[in-house]
């Protein structure tokens, strides 16, 4: 029987096989943030304004492949581009305004349906899973 040592060693080596590098990590997240994004799209109040110059708050949700300073690191973002602010006013509320929580509960709402998405990319890139 081996010592402790080794067989802690072929543990971590065994562990450190199913930790995905960071292309795979990317690729996992950007399936993750498409969902999320789509999920964000419907949920996303729209005013009855035909606002011709910025468009509704939904049709401004989108996604990047990267984190939020543009470093590519295997994150991916979804967010509201330059209309975010209108989307945080939404989502906490203001003195004025009563509090949404649509992106909170959209988040909620969605979060199996990302982490099937991420999770079938990753046993796609991986040769299959468990």
């Amino acid at each position: 029987m081996a010592d402790l040592s080794s067989q802690l060693n072929d543990w971590l080596e065994n562990v450190a096989k199913l930790v995905p590098d960071t292309q795979t990590k990317a690729a996992m997240t950007e399936a993750g943030a498409k969902v999320f994004a789509e999920h964000l799209k419907n949920v996303t109040p729209r005013s009855k304004d035909n606002d011709t110059k910025y468009g509704h708050l939904a049709d401004n949700v989108t996604y990047q492949k990267s984190d939020i300073d543009g470093e590519n690191n295997g994150n991916s973002t979804v967010g509201f581009g330059k209309k975010a602010y209108i989307a945080r006013f939404l989502n906490d509320g203001t003195k004025k305004m009563k509090a949404t929580h649509f992106v909170d509960n959209a988040r909620h709402e969605s979060e199996e349906a990302v982490f099937t998405a991420e999770k079938a990319v990753y046993d796609s890139l991986n040769g299959g899973g468990s």
